[in-house]
């Protein structure tokens, strides 16, 4: 079995509730779902490349490129993302979506579009792990512009939990991620850093039954509408 924390999921149960040591109400939720393999729907050579170029071409054209800044820089906005997302958690904000909710949203365009979206999804957990995401794609994406992302690098990517499996607080899955962020520095190749991160999150979510592929189609059409 695979243990994973969070507040409130839906899917998950045995909630036991403790107070952390500045007096916040957090829970303890223990994840039934077994692990077994599973197929990954971001992390292949194929769509990494597509979905990188993409995100990549739309923060050009949003401005995040403007000026020169390290890879540090992209690395702590991705950071920010993921402290947001347990923010999330600790206020118990998940999206939820049911198929009828997830087929409205993507057919709906517009100002319609983004005030579903700002009520349904917007600043849950789902969204900010989406962000996450799409900030590493991003990042990615600038270096496959300069050096390509060959297969034999995608397939030399890891999950980054090893034989311990992914640990039963939300706090505590997200700490592997940013630890080995931290080495994806400018001195070396950093790009199995992102890779590494993005296999696991992907991993991640599917133990806590997110479809990421789906919040970040969502989140990306949302970003369009933005300024």
């Amino acid at each position: 079995l695979v243990q994973v924390g969070m507040l409130r999921h839906p899917s998950l149960q045995d909630a036991r509730q403790r107070v952390d040591g500045r007096g916040n109400q957090t829970h303890l939720i223990t994840h039934h779902k077994i692990a077994t393999t599973m197929t990954y729907r971001l992390y292949n050579a194929d769509t990494l490349n597509r979905y990188a170029k993409d995100c990549h071409e739309r923060a050009v054209d949003k401005g995040f490129w403007d000026g020169t800044h390290s890879v540090g820089h992209y690395l702590m906005l991705a950071f920010g993302e993921l402290h947001e997302a347990i923010e999330a958690d600790r206020l118990g904000k998940w999206a939820k979506l049911d198929h009828d909710t997830i087929d409205t949203l993507q057919r709906i365009e517009g100002a319609p579009y983004a005030q579903t979206f700002l009520r349904e999804v917007k600043d849950t957990v789902e969204d900010e792990i989406a962000d996450a995401v799409i900030r590493l794609l991003d990042l990615l994406g600038d270096f496959i512009d300069r050096h390509g992302l060959p297969e034999w690098k995608v397939n030399y990517g890891i999950d980054l939990y090893g034989e311990d499996g992914i640990p039963p607080m939300l706090t505590d899955a997200l700490m592997p991620i940013v630890t080995d962020l931290c080495i994806a520095d400018e001195k070396c190749d950093p790009t199995f850093g992102f890779l590494n991160s993005i296999k696991s999150l992907e991993l991640l979510c599917d133990r806590l039954d997110i479809d990421l592929m789906t919040h970040i189609e969502l989140k990306t059409k949302y970003n369009e509408l933005r300024p």
